[in-house]
């Protein structure tokens, strides 16, 4: 396997042993996730999120960012006690990974598809990164705009390590201050908890949520059914 399959194969191992745990942490994690995001197809309206992607999006948050455990997420409680029997050097490539991953949305600034490397601009930060991301690097469509998904270094490289790829087809400029999300001004009277939901969960409930801000002219799109991680909410 390639740098990128292992660093994969090492997020499905660590998913697989949390699924046969999810009653763990399911009903809290679903509680919260459903209350903040508050999907519009839960009131008949668009856009129509399938079973599967919404399963995608929910098990992405619980995975990376649900804090559950004495404060730790699943990685990072699978990094620090890992199963025995795991690879050490399993386990180091997945504390690196829960170390530097995150979530953003990220100018499309090159790609060079006989690596599948990416290079990124993050909205936020404006800081650049060289990261193996096969969708979106072999996705033609995906030019000008935006990009959400998560990364991660793992073995001095970075990742893509996350399933949801969010492209925005406006140019980075015209939403780089409150597009998708940002905590926006309208949020610190009638969402002030959003603040601290993290940029993952904002732009969830901006795209798909009843209220979302940006929800009228999303769509959902899957590509690689196949090797989904899922923990149903």
């Amino acid at each position: 396997m390639d740098r990128f399959d292992v660093v994969q194969a090492d997020i499905n191992a660590m998913a697989r042993y949390w699924e046969d745990r999810k009653l763990e942490f399911l009903e809290p994690a679903n509680e919260l996730f459903m209350a903040f995001v508050d999907p519009a197809f839960r009131y008949g309206e668009e856009p129509y999120v399938g079973h599967d992607e919404f399963s995608m999006f929910f098990t992405e948050w619980v995975l990376f960012e649900f804090a559950f455990l004495e404060r730790r997420t699943p990685l990072e409680e699978y990094a620090a006690h890992p199963p025995a029997g795991t690879e050490p050097a399993r386990v180091a490539r997945l504390g690196e990974i829960a170390r530097s991953q995150f979530f953003s949305r990220f100018a499309i600034l090159d790609k060079d598809p006989a690596t599948e490397t990416v290079v990124l601009s993050d909205v936020v930060t404006r800081r650049r990164y060289d990261v193996c991301d096969p969708v979106t690097c072999l996705q033609p469509r995906w030019r000008d705009g935006t990009i959400g998904v998560r990364i991660a270094c793992a073995d001095g490289a970075w990742h893509a390590v996350g399933q949801a790829h969010l492209y925005d087809r406006a140019l980075p400029e015209h939403t780089d201050r409150d597009g998708p999300g940002f905590f926006h001004e309208e949020d610190r009277l009638i969402r002030p908890e959003a603040e601290h939901m993290g940029f993952y969960l904002r732009l969830l409930r901006d795209t798909v949520g009843i209220e979302g801000r940006y929800r009228h002219t999303a769509s959902i799109r899957r590509d690689d059914a196949a090797d989904a991680r899922h923990i149903s909410p």
